[in-house]
């Protein structure tokens, strides 16, 4: 490492945001990869005969796979580290995207959307891995929004990019260009993320920032030397158990966007390939805006003296309730207004999603469990994954409408934000090892 890039005095170098800024990159391919099918669901099941039923187990097994290997990926990320583990995955959901350009039957489809699932399960636990260790805790709501909106626009990207694929040559081509999105993205990330330390391009000044406060929020707290908790005892912990409840409920309403969205458009609401395209985007371009200004408006607060608790909870319980609105595009006539409601449902939903990326920072009992943490919590949440399209499909193959299931979903995104204000235990500013307690006590 050349000693010029610690030189003591010289400018900070802002390396921190621009790592932030790559992982958002992977963040949106992850959603791009995964979303793909969502658009092309509708004309994939005329071409391989899926019913709305099994579309909705195609849809939900990803979420499976991507649930069951969070677990060990969390712990894997806290021993090797983020670099390795979110390259090495990118070339994983890469190849399974590229390889459903080639399916001709729901088994092989089933199995590549698993494959794709344990390789996208390495992006959440390695984004918030990073985020702990380049960001100052004061910082952490803005770099966790500024990666996490890939996701949005992921999502805005998909929809008019597969849907203008689509028309001009096919669904099995979309697959091909978006799998390659990976695969060229992976090469970057291993070519450049590094541990802050180790970075060509960090200076001290950029050290001395990343270290100025990170100390009360992963490692000792009130002056305790944190003891070497075990993963197991990590479910002992009420803190836990409300983070897994909350994102368990959070992303039973985000992924009906992400899957059954764009069929929910044209199915229920007559959209036709052209205006799903342009219209179907409107709710993840709004979602961008939301989460990035709760972001750093979560961190000015913050600088200005607010609790992290107060803050930190407070945008979630909030979006989270009204993002409840969902329910009420169901009865709405008219699908100007039902796609009004949603685009307001989902933007306030995502005003959360820079706690969520916080959380298992802040309650993690050492910079060793953050990994673990993010994993579990997210392992949670994507069981939501798996078992909401899969509800969701059979409530619409039941009834023949989509009623009950936006109703559901804004029953939970209710029961989500009270989670989160019961359930979840307060963040202190300088806590020490969280006791082991019963779950709900």
């Amino acid at each position: 490492m050349a000693s010029t890039t610690k030189t003591p005095g010289a400018k900070r170098t802002n390396v921190r945001w621009q790592i932030a800024i790559l992982a958002g990159v992977g963040v949106a391919i992850t959603n791009i990869d995964r979303s793909t099918i969502s658009v092309a669901l509708p004309y994939m099941s005329q071409d391989l005969h899926i019913s709305p039923l099994v579309q909705g187990l195609v849809l939900g097994w990803f979420f499976l796979a991507y649930a069951i290997f969070l677990l060990p990926i969390g712990v894997l990320v806290d021993r090797i580290g983020s670099r390795l583990v979110y390259g090495v995955g990118a070339i994983v959901w890469g190849v399974a995207t590229l390889a459903t350009a080639a399916v001709n039957g729901v088994g092989a489809l089933v199995a590549l959307r698993f494959l794709l699932g344990l390789g996208e399960a390495t992006q959440y636990p390695s984004c918030i891995k990073a985020t702990a260790e380049w960001f100052p805790r004061r910082e952490r709501s803005s770099a966790t929004a500024t990666w996490d909106i890939g996701a949005r626009v992921g999502g805005v990207i998909t929809l008019p990019l597969v849907a203008g694929i689509i028309a001009w040559a096919g669904w099995r081509v979309a697959f091909l260009i978006t799998g390659a999105l990976a695969l060229v993205w992976a090469i970057g990330w291993l070519a450049e993320y590094r541990r802050p330390g180790d970075h060509r391009r960090v200076n001290a000044a950029e050290l001395a920032h990343i270290a100025s406060d990170t100390v009360s929020a992963t490692k000792t707290r009130v002056g305790e030397a944190v003891r070497d908790v075990k993963w197991r005892e990590l479910f002992r912990r009420r803190s836990t158990w409300g983070l897994m409840i909350g994102y368990f409920c959070f992303n039973y309403v985000a992924y009906f966007f992400i899957t059954w969205f764009p069929s929910y458009l044209v199915s229920a609401r007559g959209f036709s390939l052209l205006t799903l395209g342009i219209f179907g985007a409107i709710p993840g371009i709004f979602a961008v805006l939301t989460e990035l200004t709760s972001g750093f408006l979560q961190d000015r607060f913050i600088r200005r003296g607010w609790s992290t608790n107060r803050v930190r909870k407070g945008f979630i319980v909030v979006g989270m309730l009204v993002s409840s609105l969902i329910a009420f595009a169901a009865f709405t006539p008219s699908a100007a207004a039902a796609l009004v409601l949603l685009t307001i449902s989902y933007g306030a939903l995502l005003i959360g999603g820079p706690s969520l990326g916080t959380f298992p920072a802040e309650f993690a009992p050492s910079e060793r469990h953050v990994g673990s943490l993010a994993g579990i919590q997210n392992f949670a949440g994507n069981l939501a994954g798996f078992l909401g399209p899969i509800v969701t499909g059979a409530i619409v193959a039941t009834t023949g409408s989509f009623v009950v299931a936006l109703v559901l979903a804004g029953a939970i995104a209710i029961a989500g934000a009270v989670n989160y204000l019961v359930i979840v235990p307060k963040i202190a500013e300088h806590v020490s090892d969280e006791p082991t307690v019963p779950v709900l006590n």
